[in-house]
């Protein structure tokens, strides 16, 4: 009898055991690809493509919004990243990771659905927000990047708050308003305006060289049209200058090719990193090469003057004195000339941008004042934060990243009043 209880029991686990095999078997593989590391990204993020595009990825099942890991590896390195968003923009905090189709989806309206008509990326590319991860990680050609999802619409609400914030190229789709004109809206051309601040001295804009975004002949005559004496290029080497010569609007640049030819443009070639040491010693070496020349009416500006250009625009502003309020009312001008969106529009979608873009650099340029402390989460008490403490931050910053007290002097009494 013990027996045959024996022989029962042992029939019963192996039948436990092969259940547990077969629903094992028909567990469904999540979706998952390696894909070879192509090159760091050819932009100011400097991160990485994945030999696929937008579209074949997408086509393999995963949507914007969606949650991936992500691993890269080589014989020598192996990284891991959880829960990385994968979006049509920007739009995490500053160094973190994320998978960006950037420009991929333009909807009539946020929130609803998409209607995918362009990227401005040939492949898919794995980044930091606003850090060099290529250089940070050792990346190199030899890795193969693994994309897992582990939650599909993991990130779906900020994507379709967000997700909107792409642009037309042709001039017709813009219009003059809040008293700039057509012309000015679509260039994102503009004086820097604070009480703080000289009037008409500090001017930022798309690029007047790099006609990518159909912009270069607007900001071209915008410039001439302001007396623009010097100009601080964010983003261009002179490699990428050549190569723009080759192109047939560049006949139609003559202010810009004007002011190339008499050495009134500093080259700065930066990344979007503006916390590292490489963009602050090129924006001094910048900076000290227009107070070189003399300049009265300096224009600054990277591809599209947002994001580099917005880092500048601040820390210019805050040397200066000015209040929050008005370098927050400067760098939401961009998303309204781009995007149309404005706090009347879309509050939702206003605050989210102010606080994961706008605030992340403010919080980060605060952090030179050594008189004030910072909450526990590494962010300031913006209601606590006075004018004097954004241009004590400003002159820090600077100073760290070389400049002297000369000329610190000499561009503070350049720009502000």
């Amino acid at each position: 009898m013990k027996k045959l209880f024996s022989i029962l029991v042992v029939l019963c686990l192996l039948m436990g055991m092969c259940s547990v095999v077969a629903a094992a078997d028909n567990a469904e593989e999540p979706l998952s690809v390696t894909l070879d590391v192509l090159n760091r990204g050819a932009d100011a993020f400097y991160g990485c493509d994945v030999n696929i595009s937008i579209k074949d990825f997408i086509a393999l099942g995963f949507e914007l919004g969606d949650a991936c890991n992500v691993v890269l590896e080589n014989d020598l390195y192996r990284y891991e990243f959880k829960s990385v968003p994968f979006y049509n923009g920007y739009y995490t905090k500053t160094g973190d990771p994320l998978l960006c189709a950037y420009g991929y989806a333009i909807k009539e309206n946020r929130g609803e659905d998409y209607e995918y008509t362009r990227t401005d990326y040939p492949y898919l590319r794995f980044c930091y927000n606003n850090r060099e991860m290529w250089n940070l990680l050792h990346l190199t050609t030899d890795m193969k990047c693994t994309i897992t999802l582990v939650e599909q619409g993991g990130y779906e609400y900020e994507q379709k708050l967000v997700g909107g914030l792409t642009y037309s190229k042709n001039f017709e789709d813009y219009e003059a308003k809040n008293g700039a004109t057509q012309e000015e809206v679509f260039a994102n051309f503009r004086a820097v305006k604070s009480d703080a601040m000289k009037e008409n001295v500090l001017f930022r804009s798309a690029s007047p060289f790099d006609n990518a975004n159909n912009r270069a002949p607007y900001v071209n005559a915008l410039a001439k049209e302001n007396g623009i004496d010097y100009v601080l290029n964010l983003a261009d080497s002179q490699a990428k200058i050549d190569k723009y010569k080759e192109s047939d609007v560049w006949a139609e640049l003559d202010y810009s090719q004007a002011l190339l030819d008499n050495d009134q443009v500093c080259l700065m070639a930066m990344s979007a990193a503006y916390e590292g040491a490489a963009y602050q010693s090129a924006l001094v070496k910048g900076l000290n090469s227009a107070l070189a020349h003399n300049a009265t009416k300096i224009l600054f500006h990277c591809t599209e003057g947002k994001d580099r250009t917005g880092f500048v625009g601040l820390l210019l502003e805050s040397l200066c004195g000015a209040s929050y309020e008005e370098m927050l009312n400067d760098y939401m001008i961009t998303y309204d000339n781009y995007y149309d969106l404005t706090e009347a529009s879309d509050k939702t979608a206003y605050d989210y941008i102010v606080e994961l873009k706008f605030n992340d650099m403010v919080n980060y340029l605060l952090g030179f004042d050594p008189s004030l402390e910072a909450q526990g989460d590494g962010s300031y008490d913006l209601s606590a934060v006075t004018a004097e403490n954004f241009a004590t931050a400003a002159a820090k910053l600077l100073t760290k990243a070389g400049m002297s007290e000369e000329n610190l002097e000499a561009l503070t009494a350049l720009l502000k009043k």
